[in-house]
C-alpha cells in the first residue's frame, strides 16, 4: 500500500479512542478521526484535542444537521418509512450521512482504509460497510471489534493505559444515541422485555403524559412537493423546522416508542425511541397524502415506503434500490403541496386543517346535491356492472340450495 492514512469514524468514546493508537500501532497508519454534529450537539474542542492527544494526523468535523434533516430525514418522511411499523429510523438515517462524508474525505485524501468502532452484534457495522462498499468499492474497510484481540470495555481500558492515555470515565448504563431526529435508548432495564421502565430515567425529549403542557398548541405545517418548508406560513430551514416541533412535541409527549425490533441479523432488541418532531411530520405528511393521491398511489406508496424502510434500517441506503424507489417518491410527491393544521395535546396530534391546491377532496361531490358528473345518474350502470359476479354466484347458490 502506497498509502498510510485511514479515516476513522469517531465520537470520542472508549471504543474509538482506543482504535486510533491501535490502527497506529498495527498498520503504521495516519489517521484521520472524522466527526459530525447531527444534532447531538459535541464538544468540537475537546474532541480534537483528545484525537490529537491519541495520536491523530489530523481532526475534521462538520455540523451536518442542515444535511441529515434535509437529504435524508425528510426523503424518508416523504415515503413513509417507517420500520416495523414504529421505528422512525433515526439512526438509520444518520450513519449513511456519515459514511458518504467519510467516503468521500478518504477519496480526497488518497486513504487506503476506513475504520468504525462498530461491534459485530448491531446494525451500525452493516449500515457503514454497505455504504462505504457502494461508495468507494477500492477503499479497504477495517472494523477492529471483529479482528482484535480485546473482549470487552475493561480491555479497552487497560490498553489506553498501557499506552499512557487516560482511558476516560464511566459511560452510561444505557446506550444511547442522538441525532435531530432522535434520541434512542437501550440496555440496563430495557434489556428486561418484561419489566416497566421509570420514564424519569429514561426521557430526556419527551415529558410524561403526567408532566405534559395543559394547555393545547396549534401549528401549521407547510409542504412542496412533499417536502416540509416551513412553519405557520413562515418559511424555515429544515433543520429549524424539526428542531421547533421535537420542542414543541416534547412538551405535549408526543413521539414515544417502546418497540421490541429485529435487527438485521435476526437479533430481536428493546429500544425506546423519542422521536415528537418526526412523529408529528410523518402525521401531517400521511394527512396530506390522504387528501391528494387516489387510492392506487396510496397502496402503491404504503408498499414501497415500507420496502424503503427497510432498505434503509438494512444499510442499503446506499443502493440502486433506494435511488430507484426514490425516484417514485420524486414523482409522486409532484402534488403533495399544502398546509396540514394540528393542534397538538397530552400525547395526541388532532387535525384542525388541510389545505392543498392538488386536493381530490371536492365537497360538491360528497353531498346529496346534483354534481356535474352526474354520479347519481351514471351510478345505476356501475353498480349492475359491479354486481354482475355476486348475480351470477347468487344465481348459482340458489341452485345449489334446492338441490338440498
Amino acid at each position: 500500500m502506497d498509502s498510510k492514512t485511514i479515516v476513522l469514524a469517531y465520537s470520542g468514546g472508549l471504543d474509538t479512542s482506543a482504535i486510533i493508537p491501535w490502527l497506529i500501532d498495527e498498520y503504521g497508519a495516519e489517521v484521520i478521526a472524522y466527526c459530525s454534529d447531527l444534532g447531538n450537539a459535541p464538544d468540537e474542542g475537546w474532541l480534537a484535542r483528545r484525537a490529537k492527544e491519541l495520536g491523530a494526523k489530523e481532526f475534521i468535523f462538520e455540523d451536518l444537521k442542515e444535511e441529515l434533516t434535509r437529504d435524508y430525514v425528510f426523503p424518508a418522511v416523504r415515503a413513509g418509512a417507517i420500520y416495523q411499523e414504529a421505528y422512525l429510523l433515526g439512526t438509520a438515517l444518520g450513519r449513511p450521512l456519515i459514511a458518504e462524508r467519510i467516503a468521500k474525505i478518504a477519496k480526497e485524501k488518497g486513504a487506503w482504509a476506513v475504520a468504525h468502532g462498530c461491534t459485530g452484534k448491531g446494525n451500525d457495522q452493516i449500515r457503514f460497510e454497505l455504504a462505504w462498499a457502494y461508495l468507494i468499492p477500492e477503499v479497504k474497510i477495517i472494523a477492529p471489534w471483529k479482528i482484535w484481540n480485546y473482549k470487552g470495555r475493561s480491555d479497552l481500558m487497560g490498553y489506553l493505559k498501557s499506552k499512557g492515555f487516560d482511558a476516560g470515565g464511566a459511560s452510561s448504563v444505557y446506550s444511547v444515541d442522538v441525532n435531530l431526529l432522535h434520541r434512542s435508548c437501550e440496555g440496563e432495564i430495557l434489556e428486561e422485555i418484561d419489566e416497566e421502565f421509570d420514564p424519569n430515567k429514561i426521557y430526556e425529549w419527551t415529558k410524561p403524559h403526567t408532566h405534559c403542557v395543559s394547555e393545547p398548541t396549534k401549528v401549521s405545517i407547510d409542504f412542496t412537493q412533499g417536502i416540509p418548508t416551513g412553519l405557520d406560513g413562515q418559511e424555515l430551514s429544515s433543520a429549524a423546522i424539526l428542531a421547533k416541533l421535537n420542542e414543541i412535541g416534547g412538551e405535549h409527549g408526543i413521539g414515544v416508542a417502546d418497540l421490541v425490533e429485529e435487527r438485521t441479523n435476526g437479533i430481536k432488541c428493546r429500544g425506546i425511541y423519542e422521536t415528537p418532531g418526526g412523529t408529528i411530520l410523518h402525521y401531517a405528511s400521511r394527512v396530506l397524502k390522504h387528501v391528494c393521491w387516489d387510492r392506487n398511489v396510496l397502496d402503491v406508496s404504503s408498499q414501497l415506503g415500507r420496502k424503503y424502510a427497510d432498505l434503509v434500517y438494512d444499510g442499503l441506503w446506499h443502493s440502486d434500490a433506494r435511488k430507484a424507489i426514490e425516484a417514485y417518491f420524486e414523482e409522486a410527491g409532484k402534488v403533495l403541496t399544502g398546509t396540514i393544521d394540528l393542534k397538538l395535546q397530552n400525547g395526541h396530534i388532532f387535525i384542525t386543517g388541510r389545505h392543498a391546491p392538488f386536493s381530490l377532496y371536492g365537497k360538491e361531490l360528497v353531498s346529496f346535491e346534483d354534481d356535474e358528473f352526474d354520479l347519481n345518474g351514471a351510478s345505476n350502470g356501475f353498480c349492475r356492472t359491479l354486481s354482475f359476479r355476486q348475480w351470477q354466484a347468487g344465481k348459482r347458490n340458489v341452485g345449489i340450495r334446492g338441490k338440498g
